[in-house]
Parts: C-alpha cells; sequence; structure tokens
C-alpha cells in the first residue's frame, strides 16, 4: 500500500471511520455495533479494514478492553471533529433554515407582558423564532439589525409613523389584604410606597406626586418609600405585601388575573404612555415579521384601551 497520505485518504470509506471512532469513544466492539446498529463482527472488519489501509495497528487488543495505540489516539480525535462537522452541516443542509423576528422592547414590557406569552406567539408560527432585546434605548431598527420595535411614550412625543398599539392605564395595586384595607386616600398614611424612581417616571402618572393630586391627598413627611430603579422589581415588591405600587396595564394584566395584586382605590384611573409599534423597512415586506406584528396588535387590544 502506497504512504501517500493522499491516496491513503482516497482509499478510506466513510463506514470505517465511523466504526472506528465509535469503537474508540466506546472502548468495545459490542458497544459500537450497538450504537450503530450492526452486528459486533462487521464493526471488527471495519475498523480491520482501517487498520490495513494505513498499514498501522490502531488498537491494542487485550483479553478485557481496547486500548488506543499512539497512532489510534491521533487518528481518534481527528475522526471524530470530523464527523462532528460532517453531522452538522448535514443538518444545516437537509433541515430549512429558521427564520428569527427580531423584537427590542422596554424591560418592564418585555418581562412583564411579552416573556409569559412567548408561547403563545410561538404558536402562531412554530418554524419562527423570536429574538427579544429589553432596552430602554430607542435603537435605529435597521443599523442594529431588528424588525419591530415596541416603544412607549407620551403621545405628544410619539414620532410620525409610529403605530399605536394601546394606551397604559395607571392604577394602585397591593396584595388583596392590604388593598382591602384602603378604602379611602387617607388609609394610605402609614403605607409604605413603593417608587419607580426612573427619568420616566418622574413626571404624569407614574409619580407619586401625581397621585396625591388625584386623590387629593398629602403623604406625611414620615411615610415609608421605597424606591427601585426597575418597574418589574417595584411590582414584586408590592405582590410580597411590601406596600402599595402604581400598576400599569397591560404590564399588571397576568398579576391580576393571578391574583396576586388588586386594584387599591379602583375608582381612580389615571392615562400613561401610549403603547407604540415601530418597523424597520425591509421587515414590513416579510411575512413572519406580519404575522408577529398582527399578533401584538391583537393581544393589546385585548389589554388595554387603544
Amino acid at each position: 500500500m502506497s504512504n501517500d497520505p493522499r491516496r491513503l485518504l482516497q482509499s478510506l470509506t466513510l463506514d470505517s471511520l465511523r466504526g472506528f471512532e465509535s469503537t474508540a469513544r466506546l472502548g468495545s466492539f459490542t458497544a459500537a455495533a450497538q450504537e450503530l446498529s450492526l452486528t459486533q463482527s462487521a464493526v471488527s472488519k471495519q475498523v480491520r479494514l482501517l487498520e490495513d489501509t494505513l498499514g498501522r495497528a490502531l488498537f491494542v487488543r487485550g483479553a478485557r478492553a481496547l486500548v488506543l495505540t499512539d497512532e489510534g489516539r491521533q487518528l481518534h480525535e481527528a475522526a471524530r471533529e470530523v464527523l462532528l462537522r460532517l453531522e452538522q452541516a448535514v443538518r444545516l443542509v437537509t433541515q430549512p433554515e429558521r427564520a428569527v423576528v427580531s423584537l427590542t422592547a422596554p424591560p418592564s414590557f418585555s418581562s412583564l407582558w411579552l416573556a409569559p406569552r412567548l408561547a403563545a406567539l410561538r404558536a402562531l408560527d412554530p418554524q419562527v423564532d423570536i429574538r427579544l432585546d429589553a432596552s430602554e434605548d430607542h435603537l435605529a431598527l435597521e443599523r442594529d439589525g431588528f424588525d419591530l420595535a415596541v416603544r412607549l411614550s407620551p403621545p405628544e412625543r410619539a414620532a410620525g409613523g409610529w403605530t399605536l398599539l394601546c394606551r397604559e392605564r395607571l392604577f394602585l395595586v397591593a396584595v388583596p389584604g392590604l388593598a382591602a384595607r384602603i378604602r379611602e386616600p387617607a388609609d394610605l398614611a402609614g403605607v409604605p410606597l413603593l417608587v419607580f424612581d426612573h427619568a420616566i417616571s418622574r413626571e404624569g402618572g407614574l409619580s407619586w406626586e401625581h397621585w396625591q393630586q388625584l386623590l387629593g391627598w398629602t403623604a406625611p413627611a414620615a411615610q415609608p418609600r421605597f424606591r427601585f430603579s426597575q418597574y418589574e422589581h417595584a411590582l414584586k415588591a408590592a405582590a410580597e405585601g411590601a406596600g402599595v405600587a402604581i400598576g400599569r396595564a397591560p404590564q399588571v394584566d397576568a398579576w391580576l388575573e393571578e391574583g396576586r395584586l388588586q386594584p387599591v382605590l379602583g375608582r381612580f384611573e389615571a392615562q400613561g404612555a401610549g403603547c407604540y409599534l415601530v418597523w424597520s423597512g425591509p421587515a414590513r415586506a416579510r411575512p413572519q415579521v406580519q404575522r408577529v406584528a398582527q399578533w401584538l396588535q391583537q393581544a393589546l387590544r385585548h389589554s388595554s384601551t387603544a
């Protein structure tokens, strides 16, 4: 047999490499035969053919176990890598490429409203994957590779071309036991106020100053307050009975449906930000993106008032 590596490589068969790799990994002709759905003698013959082709012993055949020779270890490392890469390539070639719809949305919306509904969104089209980015930043969609964005903004600051999905409804929330004890604004005295301490909450319906005016109530100077940089954390603290938070629908919908939270002084409500859908230009032509956008519009129509 020629020692030219190229000629030797042409003489190797895929079956012999698979039989050798499985035997080397499992340490047994019998185990390799079971893995490959072959007979033990067929696998042994494949390995012997490979050894004859290379002119090298690849195993030391003992009474109890097979042990790789130095040449066998070198070949096994290479064969394992080649077969793995070949398997991956075959999978890519034979399986249809999955479409991906990329969506960016504020953290509170992503974690509280969208993430719990991803199973329903996936059921819409199981062949589509969703890439979700939770960010307060208004990213440049085409530059940053996003198809859609959900943005929360006061209506007067919304840009042209944004599609209104819904308008946030704001109301106070607490655990049911605490909510039942607060029948009038004055009953809030002494109850810890859970503050979403963020730039977007320092004006309008997300600020406790707004709620004092709406309720005609002034918080005592000694009123305890807990401050959170993430809205979800304020809501979780409320669900643990730590105090009263400002609820935002649709983000708080699931918590109300599960009974973890309940409206406080339900006759008082305020309007919050508008929830808008923003498209990147090329995405409008993709049917998968169109279906995701349509699902968002329908789902949010049931969550709040458009």
